[in-house]
């Protein structure tokens, strides 16, 4: 793989299940230890991702989804939009890259086209407290915790305390 064969661009609708397929994969990797396997099968397959929580994130006003292509592949995918506490911000809802591609540098690429994409405001999201990969990963592109907790709860009953990161931009 090199910088030239990649390609960041908008993912349309017809692209969602080659997403799905990249994305469920490496988020359920992701989770491993945060949430037991029979949960993770529960909050996918791929498929509902496809036909619920891509549209349904994405019909947020101002919300797009991108996503990394190399030879053909998909490899990345970020989904961010407005913050709906400060729409001046901009949330990162998803930002993940296959595993065979982690550490070129392709997380950090796709981050800086979203900073990018918002030159104004702070940059904001949501990590799981567990997700001690995820938090380094941010930390090194100087996002800081703001403060914010959030408990997730993506089924009755089941808790994910969460800390809010921020790349303050004023």
């Amino acid at each position: 793989m090199t910088s030239s064969d990649i390609r960041i661009r908008e993912a349309k609708p017809d692209d969602y299940a080659s997403v799905a397929e990249m994305h469920y994969a490496v988020w359920r990797r992701s989770w491993a230890g945060i949430l037991s396997p029979p949960l993770l099968d529960i909050l996918g397959p791929a498929k509902r991702w496809v036909s619920e929580i891509y549209p349904q994130s994405l019909s947020r006003r101002g919300w797009s989804m991108w996503m990394v292509e190399s030879g053909g592949r998909t490899i990345g995918v970020t989904i961010f939009g407005p913050d709906s506490a400060d729409p001046d911000h901009l949330l990162i809802d998803a930002l993940y890259i296959d595993e065979e591609s982690q550490r070129h540098g392709l997380g950090g690429r796709l981050l800086d086209e979203v900073v990018t994409s918002n030159p104004a405001g702070d940059i904001v999201l949501w990590c799981a407290e567990k997700n001690d990969e995820a938090r380094r990963f941010y930390e090194k592109k100087d996002f800081r915790i703001d403060g914010r907790t959030l408990d997730w709860e993506p089924l009755p009953g089941v808790v994910v305390p969460h800390v809010g990161y921020r790349l303050r931009r004023r």
